[in-house]
């Protein structure tokens, strides 16, 4: 009897051996699973990998065939002297600096300005009206406003101080197109003077296909978190002031090399981007994307082909946006500027013109176009009222309707919107609009869910719903808040200050946090 007991196991013994075994099997396949992930060179470890995985949004079902942009009028290339902002204000103090009792009101063509600046006036007096705003009050009550707040805010200029060191150092073209993109500068040794020489033979690819998965593969490593190719439209070149011509060089036509672009992008810091308008920096992204930008040029150049970097730290030819929408990186928003996939408006651009022939991306449509005419956050935000609140670009309400320079699509009015910059604290700039946009989230599992469900959501039930809950369950400050306090606001944040812009934790200086005792 006893033998036939010991043959036989009961339920709770057969459950014992089993789960030893299965512990037993386990334990064996961690084991060589463990085996198997240490011997792999392929898997990552830290924070951050330079690979093509920081581009993680697979775009290939929302491709289109169409262009992004189809002109609808007479098309005008970009100035920088009338559409670059800063470049036309920069003129516009010369000329008022130069001519200290003109006054709104008297005839703009008595400023000493260029036949086409004062066109443009002509044919924006709201630009002037705004232009004019900038240097005789924004700029003087920033002045007054930051001997009485500005400590508050310094480790946000602190903050930008390195990157903009840093940037300034980049190489530069010094010299037309034709001559720069067919040299690079090189030293003979550490310390060595920088010289100049001609490009070697270019390098053969196998193919257009194989030459771009190559060129985006470099691009991740050298820093650029988002890549893809496109053709440069010469609608989108500056008509003026391209970098190393003289102003007799003809802007009007591309030269026969720029056959290729490559756009990249780099997302700006995002806990400080979160806490605007005050504590935001471009800077620190600006310098990425250029360094890389520039790294994607010298690497393009050894293998023996003409390149040209395009970046905010060295010089811009042309318009990021239309290029990279192109190019299939996002699409433009309510804000003007390309909102992508993986960051948002929160993107910092570059672009590489080059005669590698690589195989070229198309655009894509994930929505962005109907969720922005529903969500009006960014608008609602603004503190400047610089983006419109209308239904779309045909009603947008100023300047002359949705087609600006023989494209249409939404646009700001920069106008209103560079006198803030003038107005607010820490580094100049606000980028608020980035910090309230919906699609500006890191990667977690809410927002990866809505980013795959919005695009294939024929009802537009999923971006409703988000909208819903983003408006009723998440606080934040008043438009008038982010003001000064002259104006009923006291330099509001979107979100916290990082805790590495905190002038009341680190620094020994004498400071006034402009929201205490306002609720």
């Amino acid at each position: 009897m006893s033998e036939e007991k010991n043959a036989k196991l009961s339920r709770r013994d057969f459950l014992k051996v089993a789960g030893l075994a299965g512990v037993a099997v386990q334990a064996g396949g961690l084991f060589a699973g463990g085996v198997a992930a240490g011997s792999d060179k392929e898997s990552y470890t830290g924070w951050e990998s330079f690979n093509p995985a920081t581009m993680f949004f697979n775009r290939e079902p929302f491709r289109i065939e169409s262009p992004a942009h189809s002109p609808k009028g007479e098309v005008r290339q970009p100035s920088h002297i009338t559409d670059y902002v800063f470049g036309r204000v920069a003129m516009f103090q010369k000329a008022l600096m130069e001519k200290q009792d003109w006054v709104l009101g008297d005839p703009v063509d008595d400023l000493p300005l260029p036949p086409p600046v004062l066109a443009f006036y002509n044919q924006y007096p709201e630009r002037l009206e705004w232009d004019y705003k900038t240097f005789t009050e924004t700029i003087p009550n920033h002045d007054i406003d930051y001997k009485e707040y500005g400590n508050y805010f310094l480790l946000a200029e602190v903050y930008r101080s390195g990157f903009a060191y840093h940037g300034g150092n980049l190489p530069k073209a010094h010299t037309p197109p034709e001559h720069s993109d067919f040299h690079m500068m090189v030293a003979a040794g550490p310390g060595a003077p920088m010289q100049e020489v001609p490009l070697r033979d270019p390098i053969p690819f196998k193919s257009p296909d194989l030459a771009a998965e190559l060129i985006k593969e470099l691009a991740h490593r050298y820093g650029a978190t988002m890549v893809a190719i496109t053709k440069p439209n010469i609608d989108f070149f500056y008509g003026d002031g391209w970098g190393g011509c003289d102003t007799d060089y003809d802007h009007s036509k591309l030269p026969e090399h720029w056959t290729h672009a490559i756009m990249i992008g780099v997302p700006m810091e995002w806990d400080q981007i979160v806490a605007g308008p005050q504590f935001t920096a471009s800077y620190d992204a600006y310098d990425r994307v250029s360094t890389a930008a520039v790294r994607i040029e010298g690497m393009l150049k050894g293998m023996g082909y003409a390149a040209r970097a395009n970046t905010p730290m060295t010089h811009y030819d042309c318009l990021m946006p239309p290029h990279a929408i192109e190019a299939g990186l996002g699409e433009v928003g309510r804000t003007g500027y390309c909102i992508t996939p993986e960051a948002g408006g929160n993107s910092r651009m570059a672009m590489i013109v080059t005669n590698l022939e690589m195989t070229t991306d198309k655009p894509i449509d994930i929505g962005v176009a109907n969720f922005c005419s529903k969500c009006k956050i960014c608008a609602e935000q603004c503190p400047s009222g610089a983006i419109s609140m209308a239904d779309s670009p045909e009603e947008q309400e100023w300047g002359t309707g949705s087609v600006l320079r023989g494209y249409e699509h939404w646009y700001i009015n920069n106008g209103a919107c560079y006198n803030y910059w003038r107005e607010s604290m820490g580094n100049l700039g606000c980028r608020h609009c980035v910090s309230v946009c919906p699609y500006t989230r890191k990667d977690n599992w809410l927002h990866d869910m809505a980013r795959e469900l919005d695009p294939r959501d024929p009802t537009g039930v999923v971006s409703s719903g988000l909208l819903w809950m983003q408006k009723n369950f998440f606080d934040y400050p008043d438009a008038i808040e982010y003001r000064r306090p002259a104006e009923g606001g006291h330099f509001a944040v979107y979100g916290p200050e990082p805790y590495f812009m905190d002038a009341e934790k680190f620094l020994d200086i004498p400071l006034n946090n402009p929201s205490e005792g306002v609720k």
